[in-house]
């Protein structure tokens, strides 16, 4: 949604015109706050209605987990897992890290970034609220350190 608004230009009166300013019309460019928000939204519930997607974040919500351990998991085929993550990625609701092999060599782990969603329709309003575990280890503390008496 594009909203319009009428704003005084900013050039000067030219030599002969009125030296009113004059009005011209101004479209922001930015896309509505609320537009990008029911986007987030519809993303999150087309994501998590998808049970594979479901055991995904499930799974790696208890410990990071490599794409071949998700597939062994989940029992979906490689190309499976690697598109729902790519999803899931784009919606910033896993988060991709490496860690270290005893062979010496890498791989990549997938850590759902997902800690709440709650959806609230109460008196004729619809709510919602999606909470993102932070990356941040100071962030991590802080949360933590809240959670004792």
């Amino acid at each position: 949604m594009r909203d319009a608004a009428v704003v005084p230009s900013l050039r000067g009166p030219r030599a002969g015109t009125d030296p009113q300013p004059t009005q011209q019309l101004y479209i922001r460019s930015m896309t509505d706050e609320r537009e990008m928000a029911d986007r987030d939204l519809d993303t999150v519930v087309a994501l998590l209605g998808d049970e594979h997607v479901r055991s995904i974040l499930t799974a790696t919500s208890e410990h990071p987990r490599s794409a071949a351990e998700l597939s062994e998991r989940c029992g979906l085929s490689m190309s499976s897992i690697y598109r729902r993550l790519d999803r899931l990625s784009e919606a910033d609701l896993v988060d991709e890290r490496t860690r270290p092999r005893s062979d010496g060599h890498h791989e990549t782990v997938y850590v759902s970034r997902l800690d709440r969603f709650e959806v609230t329709i109460r008196d004729g309003d619809l709510s919602w609220e999606v909470e993102r575990r932070s990356d941040d280890v100071a962030d991590e503390l802080t949360r933590l350190w809240g959670k004792f008496p």
